[in-house]
């Protein structure tokens, strides 16, 4: 089998097959993201236990049940590099859920690498295989693709079965290969990939939302809810009905006490004035119904007010979690992120706290209970 791309549905049988026969199938994606609500996904990049690379093309419109299948294979490892987007994309692309996922990003936090390395320099740190970035302005959309683009695109997964089998001798060098395979698991959870519940997508706005009260986050969680279902109605990128700082600019009314709001204006890159007047007046009425609630059905903070003590012990467990990842050789970052850590000591029965179970309950949560936990 050649390299190249996958133009028909022969030759993606074949290369599927091959994944199949191997056991492991490196993947990875090249997209265009620019007027729509999800990326516009290119080529699928695919290599196997033979070292043969190949690119489906994705513009093609050939049935990809092949590749639906080898998603579905639980005997199949599908290694990626910084997997969740790629993921979501080629479950999305084949409608397959994704099984047996091997991270390369994630999997460096647990042999010593930092967690969050791009491919480029991993794979020159574990190695020594040094990667050209000469396509990364590259519009995947346009056909043909040189030779050149097709080559360039497919040294992203050529070496993608070699590292992880180094990693994992690094991992079980360290012993840390078991704390790996709980982690890999959460890749298989179906609510990290797909479409977001609307009501939720308020959660995801960035910026100064941390600062609102509940009833500023009732007006921030109303716009940002029109905004998701208007951006996937009308298949547009979300920051083109208002970028997330109008959206939290339209919240600090609610919470500064206004109930009417005629003339909402906000950042917009939309063309058609008809939905430029529709969705303002969208936002108005998610306004008023927001403003109307009572103080009971607005949401929580987002960030808590923590007490001086708390935020110092947190500081403290911090730094006892950086010396353990370095005794470990887990990258700090892999336990858990700021947040977490002074809300587990507030409360280490958070729910949902990665420190509250498992191998970092074990390895640094139990020990952040009787050294740093605040009553």
């Amino acid at each position: 089998m050649e390299e190249g791309l996958i133009r028909n549905l022969p030759d993606l049988n074949e290369a599927c097959a091959a994944l199949v026969s191997g056991g492991v199938a490196a993947l990875d994606t090249e997209f265009v993201w620019r007027a729509t609500y999800r990326p516009h996904l290119a080529i699928i990049q695919m290599a196997g236990a033979d070292g043969v690379c190949r690119a489906l093309d994705c513009q093609l419109g050939t049935d990809v049940a092949p590749l639906a299948a080898v998603m579905r294979d639980e005997t199949v490892v599908k290694i990626l590099h910084d997997a969740h987007q790629d993921i979501d994309l080629i479950s999305h692309f084949t409608d397959a859920p994704p099984v047996n996922i091997f991270d390369t990003q994630l999997a460096a936090g647990f042999c010593g690498h930092p967690a969050n390395l791009g491919l480029q320099k991993l794979l020159f740190e574990v190695l020594d295989v040094g990667l050209a970035k000469t396509e990364t302005c590259t519009d995947w959309s346009q056909r043909p693709l040189t030779d050149a683009q097709v080559r360039y695109a497919l040294d992203d997964v050529r070496y993608l079965v070699q590292l992880r089998e180094a990693l994992l001798a690094q991992c079980a060098s360290f012993g840390t290969r078991e704390w790996l395979e709980e982690d890999l698991l959460k890749y298989e959870d179906p609510e990290n990939y797909g479409e977001m519940d609307p009501d939720d997508a308020w959660k995801r706005v960035k910026g100064s939302a941390h600062k609102l009260r509940p009833r500023g986050l009732a007006g921030l969680r109303a716009v940002a809810s029109v905004r998701e279902r208007r951006a996937r109605e009308w298949n547009l990128p979300r920051a083109w009905l208002g970028d997330d700082a109008s959206l939290v600019d339209l919240a600090w009314r609610v919470q500064h006490g206004e109930t009417a709001f005629p003339n909402v204006r906000f950042r917009n890159r939309l063309k058609n004035k008809a939905q430029r007047d529709h969705i303002a007046a969208d936002y108005a009425e998610a306004l008023a119904d927001a403003a109307s609630l009572s103080d009971e059905e607005c949401p929580d903070p987002i960030q808590p007010d923590y007490p001086r003590e708390v935020l110092d012990a947190a500081d403290k467990a911090l730094d006892y979690i950086r010396a353990r990842g370095e005794e470990l050789h887990v990258d700090p970052g892999v336990f858990a992120n700021r947040a977490q850590v002074t809300a587990f000591v507030d409360d280490p029965e958070t729910p949902d706290n990665p420190l509250a179970e498992g191998w970092r309950f074990e390895t640094v949560g139990r020990t952040i209970i009787e050294r740093f936990y605040v009553p």
